[in-house]
């Protein structure tokens, strides 16, 4: 069963795509591809294709052409992808770059609960987290030692509360434990999880963020120190410079009005980022058809002109240092569409940055028609989720579905319930 009359717009945008793998109660392995755009009103957008049960080892090879198969089912072309988020499991990184020679995008939130983690590790901090998982389960499990708990709790005038345990998927509950450095990790995380807002365009921003904030403090603790180093050592090394991935999300910040400064990056960095998107703008330019006679172009390289501090000494000379003006073979004047895009991108940087806390997607719907190449760019760009967010409420959903009473359920009718539970 295929619902091509739910999706029949995504053919008609450069898609991101999320895949990942889940196991049934019945021990049935599916693999759930969805889909994410931004449509003509600036709302960012996903769609659960399809859900396949997946009988074969997940091997690279064998999750690359599950994949695969979902994409050919809806004819979206492996050119339409723009990259493929992914949660740093290695047979679906090695699937994407691999077979199906995409860029891979990894989750922002599960880079962070691995560098936390070898954080938490260090001798001097793991200890005293065991003891306290060890008091938390005690309490937990005695009920007759949780209400004396909550009794002494009464008697101090404290108000009652129980010990937070650990989850080993998750690290935020340890930092309900551990409140030491810990708390930019939570908050970056909690920012993360949504699929309403642009979230690739934060993620290497606040790689840098939490860099700076595991800088050492005069008066730490050697423990402390020696927990910083860990996880500033894991989370350097995450999003190589040398990945494509680098590059696309760079993009995705310049694309984002919040941080398009790129004060992450080095001046040669900001630079390469800047040629790619005018690179990137030249083609959206030149499939537009024809620039020459593109009215609107022409006028936008005028109003462009108009803004700038020589513009009026631009009038008064005219082209008498310039020779004759450039025509087509008709004698219409052309315009050169390099330095249009290039007065777009100035005027675009020099924007005061929004708030971090403000909507990007908001400010592309408002300020869009004055940058009309940089905002098609945007909308493909800004879809890229930077989480694994959707795939976990997938999860949760199909968790719903493939109870224990319905724990038999066909694949088939499994994937036509996640899928209408997911879309509708």
């Amino acid at each position: 069963m295929t619902y091509h009359s739910t999706t029949s717009n995504l053919r008609t945008h450069l898609l991101t795509i999320h895949p990942d793998g889940w196991t049934s109660l019945a021990t049935e392995a599916y693999v759930t591809v969805t889909a994410h755009f931004i449509n003509e009103e600036w709302e960012l957008k996903d769609v659960l294709l399809k859900t396949i049960e997946a009988p074969k080892s997940h091997t690279a090879e064998n999750v690359a052409k599950y994949i695969g198969n979902i994409l050919d089912e809806y004819k979206v072309d492996r050119e339409s992808v723009l990259s493929i988020t992914t949660d740093n499991a290695a047979n679906y990184v090695n699937a994407v770059e691999r077979h199906l020679q995409a860029v891979n995008v990894p989750c922002m939130a599960h880079t962070i609960n691995l560098a936390v983690r070898k954080g938490l590790a260090v001798r001097a901090i793991e200890s005293p987290v065991n003891r306290l998982k060890a008091t938390a389960l005690h309490f937990n499990k005695s009920t007759t030692d949780s209400y004396q708990l909550e009794s002494k709790q009464k008697l101090l005038g404290v108000k009652p509360a129980k010990l937070i345990n650990d989850c080993a998927t998750r690290w935020n509950s340890t930092y309900d434990m551990v409140r030491a450095v810990l708390k930019p990790f939570k908050t970056a995380t909690e920012a993360l999880s949504t699929d309403r807002f642009p979230t690739a365009s934060a993620v290497l921003p606040l790689k840098y963020v939490l860099l700076s904030h595991l800088k050492p403090s005069i008066g730490d603790s050697a423990a402390l120190n020696d927990m910083k180093t860990k996880i500033s050592t894991d989370l350097e090394k995450r999003y190589n410079p040398n990945k494509d991935a680098f590059m696309l999300l760079n993009t995705s910040s310049y694309l984002d009005p919040r941080f398009h400064r790129l004060i992450h990056l080095d001046r040669d960095q900001q630079q390469e980022v800047r040629e790619r998107v005018k690179s990137e703008l030249m083609v959206i330019a030149e499939d537009c058809g024809g620039y020459e006679e593109d009215g609107e172009v022409a006028a936008m390289a005028k109003g462009t002109q108009e803004k700038t501090a020589l513009g009026a000494m631009g009038d008064l000379f005219g082209n008498v240092y310039q020779g004759a003006e450039s025509t087509d073979a008709s004698g219409r004047p052309t315009v050169d569409i390099g330095n249009v895009l290039q007065q777009e991108m100035l005027i675009y940087e020099s924007e005061t940055p929004l708030p971090t806390d403000s909507d990007p997607l908001s400010w592309w719907k408002a300020s869009g028609s004055k940058y009309s190449h940089i905002a098609q760019l945007a909308r493909r760009y800004l879809s890229i989720p930077g989480s694994s967010v959707r795939a976990e409420r997938v999860f949760s959903t199909a968790g719903i579905i493939v109870n224990k009473k319905r724990s038999a359920l066909d694949p088939e009718n499994v994937d036509r319930l996640v899928f209408l539970a997911n879309n509708l």
